[in-house]
């Protein structure tokens, strides 16, 4: 036999044994629950801290500078702006990674069994 003829029944053997694998493996509720309570205190992480720098920050400037309660008051808010936008933008890269893992699981599918 050919080696081109030996190499597509194996890639097609090997994609639809990965599919058949991922379709078998348990995936536990508790292991979603953990995963959603980890990106939940990312989020929130993310925000705290940019808001506590841009506090702090304005503090110092206005104990160093004299200026109290002005600069605290704008490096707050900048703070909230920040925070606010790096959970905007963190959630969505997850979205994104989550389509292209939804994505990549319907081309397994596709490939696994291409009648459908």
């Amino acid at each position: 036999m050919d080696d081109d003829q030996h190499s597509r029944p194996q890639s097609d053997f090997d994609a639809r044994l990965a599919a058949a694998r991922r379709a078998i493996t348990p995936v536990a509720p508790d292991a979603r629950k953990g995963n959603a309570m980890g990106v939940a205190i990312r989020l929130s992480t993310d925000l705290v801290a940019a808001v506590a720098v841009g506090g702090v920050l304005g503090w110092l400037l206005d104990r160093w500078l004299g200026t109290s309660p002005w600069l605290l008051l704008l490096f707050f808010f900048l703070g909230v702006a920040a925070g606010i936008m790096n959970v905007v933008r963190t959630a969505n890269q997850m979205n994104a990674a989550a389509a292209a893992e939804a994505d990549q699981e319907l081309a397994d599918k596709t490939a696994a069994d291409p009648e459908k």
